[in-house]
């Protein structure tokens, strides 16, 4: 018998992409009053991996994220973990790609694929401080 090429953790992300898809106009979800959607992408599907992450900020508060994502197993679970993290309020301890393959058990061969998450996350994120005054400005009173 061969063994599992993904570890549990994985295995468990993989098996439920919750925050897979997309906001209000992308995927039919609803937009939320009060909040600013920003996004960030990066890589190529030409390539192996692509991914898009959405985040729906209230304040300079993660309310909500969506991903969508073109890669192998480990990358997909890992934008499912981030998601799950950033929802928690955890933004400050999600650590770096190298720290996602240790607490996942994500092979470091997978690196490659998991800076390019970092990439995406990382132009999504830097909207964070100039997006606080546009909530404020799209608030209904």
């Amino acid at each position: 018998m061969t063994p599992d090429p993904l570890a549990p953790a994985v295995r468990r992300l993989f098996a439920d992409l919750a925050h897979a898809g997309g906001f209000a106009g992308e995927a039919h979800e609803p937009s939320v009053a009060g909040t600013v959607t920003v996004h960030g992408e990066a890589g190529r599907p030409q390539r192996g991996t692509h991914v898009r992450f959405g985040l729906q900020l209230r304040g300079g508060q993660v309310m909500a994220v969506r991903y969508q994502a073109y890669g192998c197993p480990h990358t997909l679970a890992v934008c499912e973990w981030l998601s799950q993290e950033l929802e928690a309020g955890r933004l400050a301890t999600i650590g770096t790609p190298a720290d996602w393959c240790q607490a996942l058990d994500v092979p470091i061969v997978k690196l490659g694929r998991l800076l390019v998450v970092e990439d995406a996350l990382r132009a999504a994120l830097q909207h964070i401080s100039s997006t606080d005054a546009a909530v404020d400005e799209n608030v209904v009173k």
